[in-house]
């Protein structure tokens, strides 16, 4: 069953519950692909204009070169926990790898377990792959997408949940703030008083370039360095452009050594 939900988070129970909100159990990423789930990497992966070769299971993102995986590589890729219960997924909360993963998993647990699961994921890409969707449909569980990207093609889910509570036009043009729900919060890095050498450089690098720089080459020319450099905060990756861009804590890590 696919769900779109456009507004805050809805409360459901499920057998097995994973989330990308906070919950009280952390798990990793680390399953085989079926053969759905590999067609929904590889789909994704050439829409965005980086063609690869199949993955059969998800860790193998982790020795691939394509630019587009450095941001698959912030996932927990240690073994998948599937004990009942309720998870947080340990992945990006960006797009498209949220979305990525919630179709891999969805028909992971449906072939393994059948029903009695439920993946909730955010994504504003997903409107881009309503095809890919329409195989969540037949699955026994639940794979829930919230968003805040209203489209047409929302047609394609089997049950779509407007909570936006008591928000209203009139209230944000003249009040200008949100009186709506909550949805997941977002964790930030705490800032490094003390950072390893070699980061600071990728980071004053990107500074002396602009402030900016594109994802294809930083991977190059940092490799490692530059996931650590994002780790830290001191860089954010925008995934519009695929580019890295130094953020202010980056910029008050300069200042500080």
């Amino acid at each position: 069953m696919l769900e779109i939900v456009i507004g805050s988070v809805v409360e459901d129970k499920a057998d097995r519950h994973y989330t990308i909100c906070e919950a009280d159990k952390a798990t990793g990423v680390g399953f085989e692909l079926t053969p759905e789930g590999q067609l929904v990497f590889t789909t994704i992966f050439l829409r965005y204009n980086y063609p690869t070769t199949p993955f059969r299971h998800t860790a193998d993102l982790l020795q691939c070169s394509n630019p587009l995986c450095l941001l698959f590589r912030f996932a927990d890729f240690s073994e998948l926990q599937e004990e009942p219960g309720k998870y947080q997924l340990k992945i990006a909360m960006a797009d498209p790898v949220a979305l990525a993963f919630g179709l891999a998993l969805s028909h992971y647990l449906d072939a393994k377990h059948g029903g009695g699961w439920l993946v909730e994921v955010y994504s504003d890409a997903w409107p881009m792959f309503t095809d890919l969707l329409v195989a969540a449909k037949p699955l026994q569980g639940v794979l829930r997408i919230y968003t805040s990207v209203y489209d047409q093609r929302v047609v394609v889910a089997d049950r779509v949940v407007y909570n936006l509570r008591s928000v209203s036009l009139e209230a944000l043009a003249a009040k200008r703030q949100w009186e709506g729900g909550k949805t997941c919060r977002v964790t930030t890095p705490e800032f490094a008083t003390v950072a390893e050498k070699e980061v600071l450089e990728v980071v004053r690098e990107v500074w002396e370039a602009g402030g900016f720089m594109s994802l294809k080459y930083a991977q190059e020319r940092f490799g490692q360095l530059l996931i650590k450099a994002v780790n830290a905060g001191f860089l954010r990756l925008d995934t519009a452009t695929m580019a890295v861009k130094i953020t202010e804590l980056g910029v008050r890590a300069l200042d500080v050594h």
